[in-house]
């Protein structure tokens, strides 16, 4: 059975992102990120689930601005709300 550290770790890459970045959007206070990592303590579920949303939340904002300047870039009109749309994260909250 995978850590919460390992499940979050493997998200992060997949996704391009910055643990602690992640962490930091979360508004799980930096020490948390580097006692986890220096592995002094382990992760609560909670803490856990709301890394992974603002993982979440971090790669749709990648996706819908990488969408936008491909679009700008091929002279199309940019409709933000439209974009929006696209690329909200699946999880609520």
């Amino acid at each position: 059975m995978k850590s919460y550290l390992t499940l979050l770790t493997e998200k992060a890459d997949e996704c391009g992102l910055s643990l602690l970045t992640a962490f930091k959007e979360a508004d799980i206070p930096t020490s948390t990120y580097y006692r986890t990592i220096n592995q002094t303590t382990e992760l609560r579920h909670e803490t856990s689930a709301k890394v992974m949303k603002a993982i979440e939340k971090l790669h749709a904002l990648q996706q819908a601005r990488a969408y936008s300047e491909e679009l700008r870039r091929s002279g199309a009109k940019v409709n933000n709300r439209t974009i929006r749309a696209r690329f909200k994260p699946r999880s609520t909250g």
